[in-house]
């Protein structure tokens, strides 16, 4: 159930996120309730709590970013939500490629846009490729 349920939940946020620049609630609370499902049956009582306490820890981390502008609630939530797949082994892996991957997005938006003040990207691309680039290291 796991791997390929995931990858469906990055690919379709991806796809909403670039389209409409919005994640949906209901995506997001369908991806966490399925990301906790296959935590537990893949890795058991543990791995469900760990994938949960990962996203608090993660919703506390990044809530200064949404507070400062450079995140949005549905960046949040989606990362929250994959971080309940996941667990945290794979998130602290998947750091430096989102930041990288994002970095790419932003010039490839500021050149395209001829601005950076105020430049928001559709985050959950960038996230859900350093999520799958992480998942087999």
């Amino acid at each position: 159930m796991g791997r390929p349920v995931l990858f469906l939940f990055l690919v379709a946020a991806s796809l909403t996120d670039l389209k409409a620049r919005y994640i949906d609630n209901l995506h997001i609370i369908f991806g966490f309730l399925l990301g906790l499902a296959s935590a537990f049956l893949e890795r058991g009582i543990a791995g469900a709590a760990d994938g949960i306490l990962t996203a608090l820890l993660l919703f506390i981390l990044l809530f200064t970013f949404y507070a400062g502008g450079y995140l949005g609630a549905g960046d949040i939530k989606f990362i929250m939500a994959a971080a309940v797949y996941t667990g945290h082994e794979v998130i602290k892996r998947s750091l430096f490629p989102i930041t990288i991957i994002s970095l790419g997005f932003l010039l490839y938006y500021a050149v395209r846009s001829g601005r950076l003040k105020g430049l928001r990207i559709p985050m959950a691309l960038p996230v859900s490729m350093g999520i799958i680039l992480s998942l087999n290291q």
